[in-house]
């Protein structure tokens, strides 16, 4: 069973490599480019979901 961090990983390393392909002409500007989208979407997703842990996930309970 895959999980959701595994996913995101897998999404990041597939839009990273078609963007670098995409925009980029040099070896060296294509790696470049690769690990600031890459780390940028892992992180950012990371980051987001440390955020939002404090929150609770689902609706609210009753109220008495």
């Amino acid at each position: 069973m895959l999980s959701h961090f595994v996913l995101m990983v897998v999404y990041a390393l597939q839009v990273s490599l078609f963007f670098t392909v995409l925009w980029r002409r040099t070896r060296r500007a294509q790696i470049r480019l690769f690990l600031q989208l890459f780390l940028g979407m892992v992180g950012g997703g990371l980051l987001l979901a440390w955020l939002m842990f404090p929150f609770p996930a689902g609706p609210p309970g009753p109220t008495p």
